[in-house]
């Protein structure tokens, strides 16, 4: 593993085990299983009626998707490399370590987790004996740690794209098959963190809406309840925006700076043609000349200035349609308990 730039100490745990895929998922779901274990014994055949076994699902899914837009991420830096740093690292990769370090990391997860766990304490239903609520507050803490680490790592995403945009011009190609200048891959990438976030999301605000939190009654209560339904979707198009706005400030620097030179070449071209006094083989040339400009700057009108196709935004539109049914039929639930 020593070819690996970034291997978060997550990872580091998944490859003491055997198998590198199976250590992951065992990582995952490993403390789901001990999680509904001890619910279990708290509160017996009632386990899957409180609905806990959401929030061990919970758990597991959303340590997979780390793992998976940790995967990702290497992936985008690595292609990063090639287009810009094929004999060493550049500075997106010093961003990230930098920011994304074991310990930045896992103070965020212990944030997270801490202010998951008093929110919980706050509104925990007073039919709940203490043991009751030490094991799901348990669950809600540990629900917060691994989401609180993916909620950080999204942080060092942004700042290292914004550091690779610093310097992509150079490798944008309006001509490029993606009819992004050469930057779908970021596309693709950003709308699966946006996709992994959005469902995880989701099933946060799933389980606290068909959890009789106390207070459920309390306006206050029910209105910090829609501002959690509306939370992953927003946090989902910030995930999907805003480490794109970079690339697509540099993009459209990009496409005007080309788009006036071309404009001046076509111009030149023009006045020529119209003003000098030209033999036919030197007009042919010029007016040859004049058309493959042109086409030129039709293949550069067609590049988006965003990182993002349409098969990239076809995916996307899918789990965000998916996902927003399922937050009806649970806002709909709630209603009726209500």
């Amino acid at each position: 593993m020593e070819d690996i730039k970034f291997f978060p100490f997550y990872e580091r745990i998944a490859i003491q085990l055997p198998g590198n895929i199976a250590g992951k998922v065992l990582v995952s779901v490993l403390p789901s299983l001990v999680f509904l274990a001890v619910r279990y014994v708290s509160i017996k055949e009632e386990n899957f009626e409180d609905w806990s076994w959401i929030l061990a699902v919970l758990i597991s899914t959303a340590m997979i998707f780390l793992y998976c837009a940790t995967h990702t991420l290497r992936v985008v830096l690595t292609e990063m490399d090639l287009r810009l740093h094929p004999d060493g690292e550049g500075i997106y990769w010093t961003t990230l370590k930098r920011v994304l370090s074991d310990r930045n990391f896992v103070l965020a997860a212990l944030f997270f987790g801490l202010l998951n766990y008093v929110v919980g304490h706050m509104f925990a239903p007073e039919e709940w004996n203490w043991f009751e609520e030490v094991t799901i507050l348990s669950g809600c803490s540990l629900a917060g740690f691994v989401c609180g680490m993916a909620a950080f790592a999204i942080f060092g995403i942004c700042l290292s794209i914004r550091a690779f945009a610093r310097e992509a011009e150079r490798t944008f190609d309006f001509t490029s098959p993606d009819h992004c200048g050469g930057t779908a891959f970021l596309g693709r990438a950003l709308v699966l963190f946006s996709s992994f976030t959005l469902i995880g999301g989701v099933m946060i605000s799933v389980y606290i809406l068909l959890t009789p939190w106390k207070g459920r009654e309390n306006d206050l209560v029910k209105l910090l309840m829609c501002i959690w339904i509306a939370f992953p979707y927003v946090m989902s198009l910030v995930v999907l925006i805003v480490p794109a706005v970079p690339i697509n400030k540099a993009l459209s620097e990009y496409k005007v700076e080309l788009e006036v030179l071309l404009q001046e070449r076509v111009t030149n071209i023009r006045k020529r043609l119209e003003g000098e006094k030209l033999d036919a083989a030197q007009r042919s040339e010029l007016r040859a000349d004049y058309e493959f400009q042109q086409n030129i700057r039709e293949h550069l009108q067609k590049m988006r200035t965003w990182p993002y196709g349409l098969s990239a935004n076809i995916k996307y539109l899918i789990v965000f349609l998916a996902n927003l049914a399922a937050s009806v039929a649970t806002v709909l639930e709630w209603m009726k308990q209500s």
